[in-house]
């Protein structure tokens, strides 16, 4: 990690701690990254979970990018308020979240919606809804690719695809295929699990054409696949987490051009014991899902971090002598997805310059819209 100064702010005591720094420049680089891997910024539909901010949204529609996916109702309203071209909900809704959806397809008609199934009842009760409320539902046939989270497993999927495909309440969109669970370090590692994984995946997309004629469209991947995929050239491609990166897919993803975009910041409280040091930021200002350390502070690196609390993070640093009251220090969390949603704003920082305060407006489950 790049020990120079790209994350400073010049007037550090505008900065209340614990806090989140958004960099757009680098927000932007990173963009242009995944376009240039995709090889077509029409392959990209992004997912908006890492960020949940509008203002990274529009960002990424300057540069083209109109399609998005989500994975709750307030992310959802968020790219709704875009007005972005299409928004996948990329989590199987369950009876009163598809109600909810197909008002919300009924009343911002000029953008396209859809969503995931996996199985027979999810798909009569879709059915069911959209007969009623008159109005066709956009279905993803979600495949279980190894991951075990969700979907269907691509021997079992073709004739749940042909009972979409025929009901004429619906419309098939297509196949997702999150694979999620391939996180070797490994370059190399990465690309042959993704294509072993895959070629179930290959073997029912054959089934599909020979079954009803066409090739369906397929979204493939999150960010650890996300190269692997760009390989296909036809598919669509969903990476989230490259637009603010972080500690645990830089330690995936080593040869990736993604750059920190997101850092948080904390100040020294107290030094309660020799080289025992005492800061403001606790598991509610950092995910805290994995054990200690859960960031690396810029300056403080190869510290121990001995224990967190709620607004507390104690840290044992035996080379430092100089460390005061007050200090402000800046750190790269492990996992910046969840480390977001902890926060109702960040600094948006420029050439050192606190330009304005960005809305993390999609942190809440629903939104009045």
């Amino acid at each position: 990690m790049s020990t120079n100064n790209w994350f400073k702010v010049n007037d550090e005591s505008k900065i209340l701690t614990p806090g989140l720094i958004i960099y757009p420049e680098r927000i932007e680089h990173n963009i242009k990254s995944m376009i240039s891997i995709s090889g077509d910024v029409n392959r990209l539909i992004p997912h908006v979970k890492t960020y949940k901010m509008p203002s990274i949204v529009k960002l990424q529609m300057d540069h083209g990018i109109k399609e998005f996916k989500c994975a709750t109702f307030g992310e959802l309203e968020m790219l709704i308020s875009c007005n972005v071209k299409h928004v996948l909900l990329a989590i199987q809704p369950t009876k009163e979240k598809a109600i909810r959806f197909l008002n919300l397809q009924k009343k911002y008609s000029k953008i396209k919606f859809s969503t995931l199934v996996d199985n027979i009842d999810s798909l009569k009760l879709f059915s069911s809804l959209s007969k009623a409320n008159d109005i066709r539902m956009n279905l993803w046939l979600d495949i279980n690719n190894g991951m075990n989270r969700t979907g269907i497993i691509p021997e079992k999927a073709l004739g749940l695809c042909l009972e979409l495909f025929e009901d004429q309440n619906l419309k098939f969109n297509g196949l997702h295929v999150y694979d999620g669970h391939i996180r070797h370090s490994s370059l190399s590692k990465r690309l042959n699990h993704c294509n072993l994984d895959f070629k179930k995946v290959e073997q029912l997309v054959a089934q599909i054409k020979n079954k009803i004629g066409t090739l369906p469209q397929i979204i493939t991947g999150g960010t650890p696949s996300f190269y692997a995929h760009s390989l296909r050239k036809t598919n669509l491609l969903s990476p989230g987490t490259t637009l603010l990166w972080d500690l645990g897919y830089q330690k995936i993803w080593k040869e990736s051009p993604f750059l920190h975009a997101a850092v948080l910041v904390t100040r020294l409280i107290s030094k309660p014991a020799p080289n025992i040091y005492c800061f403001d930021i606790g598991h509610k200002a950092v995910s805290s899902e994995m054990p200690l350390p859960r960031m690396e502070i810029f300056g403080l690196e190869g510290a121990f971090h001995k224990s967190q609390s709620e607004e507390h993070l104690v840290i044992e640093y035996k080379d430092h002598k100089n460390l005061n009251i007050g200090d402000l220090f800046y750190a790269i969390p492990y996992h910046i997805c969840p480390t977001v949603a902890k926060y109702n704003k960040s600094y948006a920082v420029i050439n050192g310059e606190i330009k304005s305060l960005w809305d993390i407006q999609a942190r809440d489950y629903q939104l009045s819209i």
